[in-house]
């Protein structure tokens, strides 16, 4: 009976862990979605295709729920996100190269995030009809 517990609350920490470190990329995502016209014009839910991108970025990421390295992995991908200039993203890009393996890999990762947008977008414009609405 002990044991049983005891894995459940462990499966109960490592999941409350691992929304936790999603966190940051979800309010970088939303914050960026606000905006988007194909969201708007499809009325989509921000939070539901930022859910969608999280979890395309989640199943790419080295380790398992609740492993320490992954909470970087999340702060990167949230960085890649929020950046607003070029430069701003050649910044984030050096400082998560080490992170990444190397400058490379760091770059394909934050140009990957398009492509988990548009996989969710897709998605989420299918679920909706597929056709935009009228207001």
């Amino acid at each position: 009976m002990k044991k049983t517990a005891l894995a459940l609350f462990a499966i109960a920490l490592v999941a409350g862990c691992s929304n936790k470190e999603q966190l940051g990329l979800k309010d970088a995502l939303v914050a960026k979605f606000k905006d988007d016209q194909d969201l708007k014009d499809y009325k989509l839910d921000p939070g539901k295709v930022a859910d969608c991108v999280v979890e395309e970025i989640t199943g790419t990421l080295p380790g398992f729920p609740g492993d320490p390295r992954r909470e970087r992995y999340f702060e990167a991908y949230a960085r890649f996100v929020a950046v607003k200039t070029p430069g701003e993203a050649e910044q984030a890009i050096r400082d998560y190269a080490q992170l990444f393996g190397s400058a490379k890999e760091a770059r394909a990762a934050a140009t990957s995030i398009t492509d988990h947008v548009m996989t969710c977008m897709g998605k989420a414009i299918e679920e909706a009809g597929g056709t935009p609405r009228e207001p």
